[in-house]
């Protein structure tokens, strides 16, 4: 009899327990959409393979909430909408992807290929700056065989918001930003091609 209602104890102490790991905290709410960086089709050509690493940003700008700045400089989230994933990945991924197919390519750090240029950037800015879309990215293209820099400088993009409303405002933050990759992959190739 003392076996049983110590089963029964046992039993009691460990429902206790786990109700008590239960989170009494709110579910992050969804987003109404998801956006992604696309690459432009139809790419320039490389003569010579260039690694492409992650841009820096300040955190608010890597992660996958878009943001806007107001006329204080005050950042705020987009509400309902984010990027499919951090945003600084895929910028990253969409560079990767902007050169066209044949002879020298573009990769990424952990594919351990061997290349003649590295690609370092920063997302300066990467938002909304009141009703404005906004991409700058500042690059410096880096000639691996003399640890040299080859050429710096800052590339942006942006247009305005024409119409209210999240999905509008999203739409045309990734088309900014797919010019803003295309930019970047224009500054690479005029670059490279030229040495």
């Amino acid at each position: 009899m003392l076996v049983p209602n110590m089963i029964k104890l046992a039993t009691l102490t460990l429902v206790l327990a786990v109700s008590g790991c239960v989170s009494v905290l709110p579910e992050p709410a969804t987003p109404d959409a998801l956006y992604r960086i696309d690459a432009h089709a139809n790419g320039p050509e490389l003569t010579a393979s260039v690694t492409i690493r992650e841009p820096e940003a300040a955190r608010v700008f890597a992660g996958t909430a878009m943001v806007s700045e107001d006329g204080a400089g005050a950042l705020r989230l987009v509400p309902g909408v984010e990027w499919a994933g951090p945003a600084t990945r895929q910028f990253q991924l969409a560079l990767v992807d902007s050169f066209g197919a044949s002879g020298a390519r573009a990769v990424l750090p952990e594919s351990g290929i061997a290349t003649r240029y590295e690609l370092s950037s920063r997302l300066a800015t990467f938002g909304f700056v009141r009703d404005e879309a906004v991409c700058v990215v500042s690059v410096d293209l880096i000639d691996l065989t003399k640890r040299t820099s080859v050429k710096s400088g800052t590339v942006k993009s942006s247009a305005p918001v024409l119409q209210a409303g999240a999905s509008s405002r999203a739409l045309m933050m990734k088309s900014v930003a797919q010019q803003c990759v295309a930019k970047v992959s224009e500054f690479i190739a005029s670059v490279e091609t030229a040495s």
